[in-house]
């Protein structure tokens, strides 16, 4: 005849708060720099969608590389067309105004 020893039970602690570490809990943060592009694109998507833009309109630009006067066109998801063909990329966009 087979016995059965009996298997001791296992301690559990009781939880009586629970504590959500958001910074633990995630494990993406936006940076910084993340939520200025996304402002930029915003910005963007506003001097496009304003009553006065027609077909060109005047831009200060300040990319990471230079800073000047555009005349826009048009606007893709990525890049600017200014009216002599060339693309500034959004991404490298810093600032912008009308």
């Amino acid at each position: 005849m087979i016995y059965l020893k009996k298997i001791p039970e296992i301690y559990v602690n009781k939880i009586n708060k629970i504590n959500n570490n958001k910074e633990v809990f995630y494990s993406y943060k936006s940076t910084k720099f993340e939520t200025e592009k996304i402002n930029i694109r915003d910005k963007i998507n506003k001097l496009f969608k304003s009553n006065d833009f027609v077909y060109k309109k005047k831009f200060h630009i300040k990319t990471k590389y230079e800073e000047k006067e555009y005349i826009i066109i048009s606007k893709s998801y990525d890049y600017l067309l200014d009216i002599n063909g060339s693309r500034i990329y959004i991404d490298n966009i810093l600032d912008i105004n009308a």
